[in-house]
């Protein structure tokens, strides 16, 4: 699966790109001293999902999702203020803090995925339907080339109806 497949990095490129509609409305001290943070903290959010796609190894992969995930709350923090400071209206900040909530699920359960075998590849690889051990995970591992085979994606923990409604 290629990066622009996974379906948390299409939800926040979305996000971004509003964050980025807003800010760019925004004139003088309020897009400096708000606005850029504002929009380095969201866009730093799919930046380090892409730099943790890129890893092999899985407990980099993660380290790059909690990064991802405490920009997510560092932009969720500029725009309660960006609110406050009477900067975006509350109807649309509350439609921005509902893609943070959704974000933040599908991040989560991503970081969750990562490391543990697809159930395709745990049922192939697994007969017996034994408990899962990590034997099976390394010994297909060394198999694979992109080192994301482990990986699910997000439709694997949500219904199209969760991610649509959330």
């Amino acid at each position: 699966m290629k990066l622009e497949d996974l379906k948390l990095y299409q939800e926040c490129l979305d996000f971004e790109q509003k964050v980025w509609d807003i800010v760019n409305h925004w004139e003088g001290f309020n897009k400096d001293t708000v606005g850029k943070p504002f929009l380095q903290s969201a866009d730093a959010i799919s930046g380090n999902i892409a730099s943790g796609y890129g890893r092999y190894n899985f407990k980099d992969k993660k380290h790059y999702c909690y990064i991802s995930r405490g920009y997510l709350l560092k932009t969720k923090g500029w725009l309660i203020k960006s609110k406050d400071r009477e900067l975006i209206g509350a109807e649309e900040s509350e439609e921005l803090l509902e893609f943070v909530e959704k974000i933040h699920r599908m991040l989560n359960a991503y970081i969750r995925s990562i490391g543990r075998p697809k159930e395709s590849n745990y049922k192939s690889s697994n007969n017996n339907n034994e408990e899962y051990n990590g034997n099976a995970v390394k010994q297909e591992e060394s198999n694979e080339t992109d080192g994301n085979s482990f990986t699910a994606s997000a439709d694997e923990f949500f219904s199209s109806d969760e991610l649509t409604n959330a």
